[in-house]
């Protein structure tokens, strides 16, 4: 299994390269930004940690660009930063896990193992809807319900991000994958998905200007 490592302070950095070593990872360290964006363009990883303040560009930038390519590969943040602002863009973006500095090695590699037994987790939307993280598939009733590429995708995005704000910015990206969207909005694609969820109940919810959330129940 593969983790990328972005990280500028270089003991920290050495350490958690050696100890994720002994847990048999392999890692790929980086010690600034722009290297890495350059590296992230031609390699996937399986799972990034990242520190938000390093050189070039910002580790919340990375993690905005990173969820262009990747939605699936889970991002654990690390930072000495309390600012509650940093908190919620990480979160906004795609943020998977959030450590603040210091931090023992075994928190982090609980923290790890959690998000990794959870990749191929059922969500329960309600009581009665559930959706497979690893078939892509959604189930209401007992019944497989068909989705559209595209609805799949919308759906899929925002469980990732539970009760925390994908940016339109990100949605767009992901659902359309950079092609022209033409005269498909995407406030549209959200009321279709609505329309097959619950009626009882407005799971998918909007943050006007800024994005949208699914709520649990």
């Amino acid at each position: 299994m593969n983790i990328l490592l972005l990280e500028d302070d270089i003991p920290l950095n050495t350490t958690i390269t050696n100890f994720l070593k002994t847990l048999d990872y392999c890692v790929y360290s980086f010690f600034d930004g722009l290297e890495t964006i350059k590296k992230l363009e031609n390699m996937a990883f399986d799972l990034y940690i990242i520190d938000i303040n390093i050189p070039n560009i910002n580790g919340l930038d990375i993690i905005k660009y990173l969820r262009q390519k990747d939605i699936d590969s889970p991002i654990v943040m690390i930072t000495a930063s309390v600012e509650l602002e940093n908190f919620k863009i990480a979160f906004e973006n795609g943020c998977s896990e959030y450590i603040r500095k210091p931090f023992f090695l075994d928190e982090l590699k609980i923290r790890i193992n959690n998000l990794l037994d959870k990749k191929d987790e059922i969500i329960h939307i309600t009581k009665n809807t559930s959706y497979n993280l690893k078939h892509r598939e959604l189930i209401i009733n007992n019944i497989r319900i068909y989705l559209r590429k595209k609805e799949d995708r919308l759906l899929y995005i925002l469980l990732k991000s539970k009760n925390h704000t994908v940016s339109i910015n990100n949605l767009e990206s992901y659902i359309w994958e950079n092609e022209i969207k033409e005269t498909y909005p995407l406030r549209q694609l959200v009321n279709e998905l609505r329309k097959k969820l619950s009626r009882k109940k407005q799971l998918i919810v909007s943050d006007i200007g800024i994005g949208y959330r699914f709520e649990s129940e």
